[in-house]
């Protein structure tokens, strides 16, 4: 019996119209299509629950805000220095990822290392202070409630807290401590995430003491802090290192002076340099080394490319002092007086009151450069060096052969 066909159903074995199959083609593609929707549908719902429910949604916001500012950065073309950036005396000048923060006491500008002005901000604040990461950096008011986390192109979160700020420090992943008063304790130490949800917090008691120093370890999982009290009557540095994934305080040791400085060296040692020493401290514990200064003050010190550079001044003689990251002694020896030692791969710069002066790793001269205005800060970024000086940001080279002999 013959099979009846209804509609425009073609018999079987009747070739089918180049139209019918393309449309039965583009069904079946839609059907695909819709199937593939919604999948990645589900997948991205589930995703997100996922995201929520471990708390890294706002972390993954944070580091895509940061790739987009690196693109940025990328992109921009360079303008070349020297630049005009209006900032005649910083206060503080603090190098990020491809860039660097310079701030008064009423601006801070952001500039990539190719000249180009990336950011300004006016806080308002009476009392700014600045606290910087890899890639982004806090501007608080010292004497108020108040903080603005930038990007090295934006703002990302101002926020108000309900105590005076005392200090803030930042990690390389964007984390942000803030130490405050408290009306319970002595001192409060609240540690927040990249996308500033609160990690954890600490309540610091009279025996512990008021945190002056705080620093992120590299790997931005735990912070070293020196905190100072009151003991018999003369002040006594405790140094802790908080784990931020636990929040258990470990005192590292104590010291019966006023820290100047405090950072890590690695992941396991921390460095503390207080009026007449500098101290070498493992993270779980004890002192691993130490360098005394002799008697002699520290006027700066950085810890770039692998190392300590001190500068220590003795009156009417200033001392550079190469150390590694076990504080054994590189180099040491007199150098003109100078405001700022900048460590190079190679060697150190000095900045003087109206010249730059390069140096080898053994200490021996190699040249100098005079400015037209004291300068008042350098950064580093491998073998550029720039210099702040009156309101000027311009890139220093050794001179011309000629200029240098003639010299």
């Amino acid at each position: 019996m013959r099979k009846i066909h209804r509609g425009s159903s073609p018999a079987e074995g009747e070739p089918l119209s180049a139209g019918r199959v393309e449309y039965l083609e583009a069904a079946r593609q839609r059907a695909r299509s819709r199937r593939l929707r919604r999948g990645a549908i589900i997948v991205a719902v589930l995703t997100v629950l996922v995201l929520f429910a471990t708390g890294a949604v706002g972390t993954s916001i944070a580091r895509a805000k940061d790739l987009v500012d690196s693109v940025h950065i990328t992109l921009t073309p360079n303008t070349g220095w020297p630049q005009q950036t209006g900032i005649t005396e910083p206060t503080a000048v603090a190098k990020l990822s491809g860039g660097f923060a310079e701030m008064d006491t009423d601006t801070c500008v952001v500039y990539s290392f190719g000249g180009a002005k990336l950011n300004s901000v006016q806080s308002g604040y009476a009392r700014p202070a600045l606290a910087a990461g890899k890639s982004r950096f806090v501007l608080y008011n010292r004497s108020g409630n108040e903080l603005r986390v930038e990007s090295r192109t934006q703002n990302l979160y101002t926020k108000t807290l309900d105590s005076s700020i005392y200090l803030c420090a930042v990690a390389d992943a964007g984390q942000v401590a803030v130490a405050t008063d408290d009306t319970d304790s002595v001192a409060k130490l609240t540690v927040y995430s990249a996308a500033m949800e609160q990690v954890l917090s600490w309540n610091l008691t009279s025996a512990e003491g008021t945190p002056l120093r705080m620093a992120f370890s590299p790997d931005s999982r735990r912070i070293a802090v020196a905190a100072v009290t009151a003991n018999g009557g003369q002040l006594t540095t405790n140094l802790y290192v908080l784990a931020l994934a636990q929040g258990d305080p470990v005192q590292l040791g104590t010291a019966t002076s006023v820290p100047q400085w405090l950072g890590w060296l690695s992941g396991d040692s921390v460095l503390a340099l207080y009026e007449d020493r500098a101290v070498l401290y493992g993270a779980n514990g004890g002192e691993k080394a130490s360098y005394d200064f002799g008697g002699s003050t520290l006027v700066d010190v950085d810890t770039e490319n692998g190392g300590v550079a001190l500068l220590l001044s003795g009156g009417q003689t200033c001392t550079a002092v190469l150390l590694d990251n076990s504080l054994g002694v590189q180099y040491s020896g007199n150098v003109p007086a100078a405001s700022h030692i900048l460590r190079a791969a190679d060697g150190f710069y000095l900045l003087t009151d109206s010249t730059v002066e390069c140096f080898n790793k053994a200490g021996e001269f190699q040249w100098t450069q005079p400015m037209d205005a004291k300068p008042q800060a350098g950064v580093l970024n491998g073998r550029q060096l720039l210099v702040f000086s009156g309101n000027t940001v311009q890139q220093v080279t050794a001179p011309e052969p000629d200029s240098s002999s003639a010299s």
